[in-house]
């Protein structure tokens, strides 16, 4: 039976990156070494430092897919329920935690490459000057007016509106 698109996706990001640095054990989804029968305390084990790692990965890879799919996806809200520390020193969003997806102006690569999808729809509103490839943009976040959103088929945008930085830095 072929998987779903999701499982599909959930794998190809999982086939795309390096787990090199997990290798002492392969464990069963919600391994406890306090209660499983195979853990030895001989065992190698992670420090807090490595485990921390491998979960940051582990959660980076999900975002990624879930990012892709979901356009009301925040991956802060995310890595945070997977217990991953948000925080900056500082006290403030921790930059690495969004810079770790692979998003450009708020577009994410399709799962299992390091390509974008063809735009076909883009936004933009009755107060801007220019289209945008996602509400995401930076750009269109900096002027948005809380105005109406307006969207247009990627081939039939208003001679009115000039593309956005967006859109040209991911269709090149």
């Amino acid at each position: 039976m072929a998987l779903s698109k999701l499982a599909q996706q959930f794998a190809d990001e999982i086939r795309l990156q390096d787990w090199s640095d997990a290798h002492f054990r392969l464990d069963r989804a919600g391994h406890n070494r306090d209660i499983d029968t195979k853990s030895r305390p001989g065992d190698p084990v992670l420090n807090t430092e490595q485990t921390q790692a491998v979960k940051t990965n582990a959660m980076w890879v999900t975002a990624q897919v879930l990012g892709y799919n979901d356009p009301n996806f925040d991956v802060y809200e995310f890595a945070q329920a997977c217990g991953v520390n948000i925080l900056n020193t500082r006290g403030g969003r921790d930059g690495s935690i969004a810079a770790g997806l692979r998003t450009s102006n708020g577009r994410y690569e399709r799962p299992g490459t390091y390509e974008y999808d063809p735009l076909t729809e883009v936004v933009t509103t009755a107060t801007s000057d220019a289209y945008h490839a996602s509400t995401n943009c930076p750009l269109f976040l900096s002027g948005y007016q809380n105005k109406p959103i307006i969207k247009f088929s990627w081939d039939k945008v208003p001679d009115r509106w000039k593309p956005c930085q967006c859109i040209t830095a991911t269709q090149s």
